[in-house]
């Protein structure tokens, strides 16, 4: 799946869910910061406060492959590739073991001697598999600005939470700046980040501070929500009727969320992992129910409160271990 920028997200666009769609959010803001002032120089030019300063050094090589690309970002920094002493703003993880029901601290540092000007919603996990990085979280988040000043440090505590996936219950959208509870998680390698830019530059050159750390836990198995409430085969189509969303009457029909398994390698597919079908529930209960029932074909009736509906203007293809699929939608009609 296409790692989102700091100004795009992975999110349903409307209730009821999209499909894996990037959306787009307000760009950064100004910050409220009181403490300093504009100054004025002989000639009359007003300059801001900090443009007097320059970006902190980051002594020697920051990357590793423990952590992502942070493609929209100028530099990334690895807490595995540094001295984490010597880096004026680093994110430091409390271990790097995590069991499930662990609650962990990821701490970010900022030993420089200017604001680092950041976003303490925008916390991203990644998950690499096979030597690919895949953007699991979170799918969409709000934008204020919420500045490090120079000296302090912010922490973000994760839990892992056991088993909610696999019980059939939907994966819940995580939105925090402090306590983190994610579910929907298999075993592997992850990475932990965030990003932002010191005062002194701009939103464009932008640095990502990131770590990674091996969760101990069983694959993600993919398993339909609980709000499929009946299957019955139509010929060759396997129908699966979900109890999410009302209609909007009694002669209100349900729509449609098509997903059909295709042949040819011709055909350009994005690759998903578990971690990401989980949290879109229309993609999990069809890719599972197509799998247990051997089907081509699932047609999953339900009540969209998005237009178009479960927000797909065209077709999706994507990947899954191996198999490809077509998604498409169709709108219910009223008699």
């Amino acid at each position: 799946m296409t790692k989102p920028s700091r100004r795009q997200v992975l999110s349903a666009l409307y209730t009821g869910g999209g499909v894996l769609l990037a959306g787009c959010t307000a760009g950064p803001k100004e910050s409220n910061d009181t403490n300093e002032t504009a100054t004025t120089k002989g000639d009359g030019e007003t300059t801001s406060p900090g443009s007097n300063q320059s970006v902190p050094d980051f002594p020697g090589n920051t990357i590793s492959d423990k952590c992502p690309s942070f493609d929209s970002t100028e530099r990334v920094v690895c807490y595995e590739a540094v001295d984490s002493e010597e880096m004026p703003i680093v994110l430091v993880p409390e271990t790097q073991s995590v069991q499930l029901d662990q609650s962990v601290g990821f701490t970010l540092r900022n030993r420089s001697e200017q604001r680092f000007e950041t976003n303490h919603y925008h916390w991203q996990l990644y998950k690499r598999v096979d030597g690919d990085w895949y953007y699991i979280a979170p799918e969409a988040w709000p934008e204020p600005l919420t500045p490090l000043e120079a000296g302090d440090e912010h922490t973000w505590t994760v839990t892992v939470a056991t088993g909610r996936g696999s019980d059939g219950d939907s994966i819940e959208h995580v939105e925090g700046t402090e306590s983190l509870t994610l579910a929907g998680l298999g075993g592997g390698h992850y990475a932990f980040g965030t990003d932002g830019w010191f005062a002194a530059a701009s939103y464009e050159e932008s640095i990502a501070l990131a770590t990674g750390f091996e969760l101990n836990a069983d694959q993600l198995q993919l398993t339909p929500t609980a709000a499929i409430s009946e299957t019955e085969w139509n010929g060759e189509t396997l129908v699966a009727r979900s109890m999410r969303g009302e209609s909007d009457g009694e002669d209100d029909q349900p729509d449609k969320f098509i997903l059909e398994r295709i042949d040819g390698s011709e055909i350009d597919a994005e690759r998903v992992i578990a971690e990401q079908v989980v949290r879109n529930d229309q993609l999990r209960d069809s890719i599972a129910l197509i799998r247990k029932h051997d089907a081509d074909r699932v047609h999953l009736e339900e009540f969209s409160s998005s237009v178009p509906p479960f927000g797909l203007q065209d077709a999706r293809t994507y990947e899954f271990e191996g198999n490809r699929y077509r998604v498409t939608a169709r709108e219910g009609q009223s008699s």
